[in-house]
């Protein structure tokens, strides 16, 4: 097992995606620090906080990322842009004296290139018409793989405000063929 340094987050970034960030938090900046001092990875998960859980829930699987980009934002704070490698499973957590989580890491097999069906086409037409309507989101991809249904289903769980069960429920399977069928329920042909 591999321990990474993790950026718990209310949405996340899954294998190929692409995700600005910015850095304002002492532990985020040591973070960015460090990871750069290495390699440039660290982990992203989805965390949610409800009444139920005030101290919040941390997602079983997350990704890697590798800070591809850094820029000063206009009020002054850092701004980073990082690219998601590798899906991995949670184990182990520590936290660290600044609140720094720390968690082992087991690696998750990447899901295989799957030609979109055709019934399955208007979801990457939807995400297309996201991509049009959010110009700073599309901005991020200098190539789109609208054809591979890997590719569409990970960037709709990026982009849709999934639940932390269901989103560890469908990342954690062999292939995309969940997170399609999900998607066909949850967006609109329209």
């Amino acid at each position: 097992m591999t321990e990474v340094m993790l950026f718990p987050l209310g949405s996340v970034v899954l294998p190929e995606g692409k995700m600005r960030l910015r850095i304002f938090e002492p532990r985020y900046q040591r973070l960015v620090t460090e990871a750069s001092k290495r390699d440039g990875t660290f982990g992203i998960c989805l965390f949610e906080r409800n009444e139920d859980n005030p101290r919040g829930t941390l997602s079983r699987t997350g990704c890697l990322v590798k800070i591809v980009d850094f820029e000063t934002l206009d009020d002054g704070l850092l701004g980073i842009t990082v690219v998601g490698l590798k899906r991995f499973e949670l184990g182990r957590v520590r936290v660290d004296f600044d609140g720094l989580r720390f968690a082992t890491v087991e690696w998750l097999p990447s899901w295989d290139i799957h030609q979109l069906s055709d019934e399955k086409q208007y979801l990457a037409q939807q995400l297309r018409h996201v991509y049009q309507r959010f110009p700073q989101i599309s901005a991020l991809y200098q190539q789109c793989y609208f054809d591979d249904a890997s590719w569409v289903a990970q960037r709709w769980l990026e982009l849709l405000p999934v639940d932390l069960q269901r989103f560890d429920f469908l990342t954690r399977r062999k292939d995309c063929q969940e997170a399609m069928d999900y998607l066909s329920l949850t967006i609109d042909k329209e």
